[in-house]
């Protein structure tokens, strides 16, 4: 009796030493039924108050700004000028209003670092359709690997 014992252990032992064997078809069955589903995974991500937030903000954007202004100019100007009885400095006044109307292309191109903590509570609902997620990867993954 206690041969026939130690005998069926030896077996169970041998039948668990891989056990992604026994739970691989399973799984892969599971997988496959929720590729067929039209559900969603949900869950709610609290960031509580307090809660450091870094983030590098990569920026890179052209945009077209449209100039439609006038540029006043009141000033005046002092002209040097040589005549026969000596050198002379005259002032002349520079009165005018020039119209500037055109397109300014700006390229931005920054990272902006935002480095601060949670002032309050931030509440992240989360939904992933079941058909989103990488259960092709997940179930080539499960695939049994005897040595």
């Amino acid at each position: 009796m206690a041969l026939l014992s130690l005998a069926l252990n030896g077996v169970l032992l041998w039948t668990l030493r891989y056990p992604e064997q026994l739970l691989a078809p399973a799984l892969a069955r599971v997988l496959e039924r929720l590729k067929t589903q039209e559900g969603s995974l949900r869950y709610t991500v609290r960031i509580p108050v307090g809660t450091p937030v870094h983030f590098d903000v990569p920026i890179d954007q052209r945009y077209t700004v449209r100039v439609n202004t006038t540029l006043p100019i009141n000033t005046d100007i002092n002209l040097p000028i040589n005549t026969p009885f000596g050198d002379r400095t005259v002032s002349v006044p520079v009165r005018a209003n020039i119209p500037i109307r055109t397109n300014l292309p700006v390229h931005l191109r920054d990272t902006f670092r935002l480095r601060t903590r949670t002032e309050a509570e931030i509440v992240v609902p989360l939904e992933i359709p079941i058909r989103d997620l990488p259960l092709d990867a997940l179930q080539a993954s499960l695939k049994p690997s005897v040595p």
